[in-house]
């Protein structure tokens, strides 16, 4: 369950990105864009969340949850 809980992880760090990105101001378009603003509550091991625009983190979550439900719905990875 440790790859379980990794994908966790990253998948709360990806959904709080998209949060901070679509809570930019809705006036300026450049807000919601790929930056990587220097924040302490960001977790260091998902700091490349912050570089995603809204779009490509929006496909990470997507991704992340079909991961997750996969691994624990007992799908086997394809490199095992």
């Amino acid at each position: 369950m440790k790859d379980a809980e990794l994908l966790r992880r990253e998948l709360r760090a990806a959904r709080e990105e998209l949060i901070r990105k679509r809570a930019g101001s809705p006036d300026e378009p450049g807000t919601t864009t790929s930056r990587l603003p220097l924040m302490p509550d960001r977790d260091e091991a998902h700091l490349r969340l912050a570089l995603m625009d809204v779009e490509a983190l929006e496909a990470h979550v997507d991704r992340l949850e079909r991961d997750l439900d996969d691994l624990e719905h007992g799908i086997d990875r394809p490199d095992e």
